[in-house]
């Protein structure tokens, strides 16, 4: 996992440097070339594998390193991703793993860059500096996505001990079409350099790789057996094709979109209203066609101090968009700025007696609502304010009441409970 905001800058500074090659354009690689091979069949999501969200909110824990007890999930939590053993039963328990480097966090054995450059040299990957392309300031090993060695090197050494283990499912983590680590080649056995990416942040024929590596993995989780599943951390990227987003996203059984709603907590930590409807209108793509969606609500600040505005504004969201295979999660930053996953984090809004929902979203002006069966949901996306018209009377988590009509602020979602005749 990241705060994916502050690879942004780096990824802008990448494409004024010395390794941008705009005329750079590699025959496809023998991965990408066997994209098409996979038959569809292997690529149905098994929704019905997870836990029904049928009512109210749902959540799913993003690690749980920092619980003492699992058995404190029971009851409030319905999937961990990046459990840390595949129990307590009746969770959806995922086995972390990284996506593009070697795994430093799992159970998965990992080894210096002095070993990798003895054992498998041609599998590291570097920038046009040659510089190895290290990520998120770690010194995990980069490694060729392309190469089919690679994949089978990720399956046996974390995926099948995984399922094996009785884990219902795998956690990909970081998986996305841009190059954020400026790839640009590898070295082959023999010493001679490989090209393979221009080391743009946005790459085509990274984007392409990645692809096809997704396929292959999600097909390759389904085989092992049929409750195997496959999830990926994957948020839209804007400077990808539709094609290439709904592509990637759908090659897997669940997506968890880190950034959400609040742009992995950055500040300003809210989506343009562009931003907003291409998330939106991609959350019912996905839920149209099979693939379970977990919408995560990074927020500045310390988890405790989260603001009841922002909370609303991230479980609003969810209700609004959510289907009978939806998640959320709301977490801050620690004190020394890391992202506070881990640990269990419960917030009033997620007890709120909403319902059922009654309907899909409904535009209102520039802003959206949705009918429960316990209420309404608005949301306000719009960079100015929305009044929303009532049919009947209201309250709202702190007991204030609504009737006629009521005004969201820019940027602003309310929850707004049926009051009883």
């Amino acid at each position: 996992m990241r705060a994916r905001f502050a690879l942004a800058l780096a990824a802008l500074l990448a494409l004024t440097s010395a390794c941008a090659r705009d005329a750079f354009s590699p025959a496809p690689s023998a991965a990408a070339r066997s994209l098409a091979s996979i038959p569809a069949a292997a690529q149905a999501p098994r929704r019905a594998l997870f836990p029904a969200t049928p009512s109210g909110v749902h959540l799913e824990l993003v690690f749980n390193y920092a619980v003492a007890d699992v058995r404190n999930e029971i009851g409030h939590i319905d999937v961990v991703w990046g459990a840390n053993a595949p129990r307590p039963r009746g969770i959806f328990n995922q086995s972390y793993t990284t996506f593009q480097r070697e795994d430093a966090y799992g159970p998965h054995p990992t080894h210096s860059v002095a070993w990798w450059k003895t054992h498998h040299p041609d599998w590291i990957e570097y920038t046009c500096k040659r510089k190895i392309a290290f990520g998120f300031g770690e010194p995990n090993i980069p490694l060729d996505i392309a190469n089919p060695a690679v994949w089978q090197y990720q399956r046996t050494s974390a995926v099948d001990p995984a399922l094996r283990a009785g884990y219902q499912g795998i956690a990909f983590d970081n998986v996305d079409l841009d190059n954020d680590d400026g790839r640009c080649g590898h070295y082959a056995l023999d010493g001679a350099w490989v090209a393979q990416y221009t080391g743009n942040y946005a790459d085509p024929a990274y984007a392409r790789d990645v692809l096809a590596w997704a396929r292959s993995t999600y097909a390759y989780v389904h085989a092992f057996s049929p409750t195997a599943t496959m999830a990926i951390n994957d948020s839209y990227q804007f400077d990808a094709s539709r094609a290439e987003n709904l592509a990637l996203m759908r090659d897997t059984d669940m997506v968890l979109d880190e950034r959400g709603f609040t742009n992995w907590g950055a500040k300003p930590n809210l989506p343009s209203t562009h931003q907003w409807s291409t998330i939106a209108a991609t959350i019912a793509r996905l839920q149209a066609g099979g693939t379970c969606y977990m919408e995560n609500g990074e927020e500045p600040g310390l988890s405790a101090k989260i603001p009841q505005a922002e909370r609303l504004w991230v479980v609003g969201n969810y209700l609004l968009t959510r289907d009978r295979c939806t998640y959320i999660w709301i977490s801050g930053f620690t004190a020394n700025g890391a992202q506070d996953y881990g640990r269990i984090l419960l917030y009033p809004e997620y007890r709120l007696p909403i319902g059922t929902p009654l309907a899909p979203r409904a535009a209102v002006g520039a802003g959206w609502e949705r009918r429960y069966s316990g209420g309404i949901v608005l949301v306000n996306p719009a960079p100015t304010a929305v009044a929303f018209p009532l049919a009947g009377s209201y309250t709202d988590e702190n007991g204030t009441p609504y009737s006629g009509s009521v005004t969201l602020a820019s940027k602003s979602a309310q929850i707004l409970l049926a009051s009883s005749p």
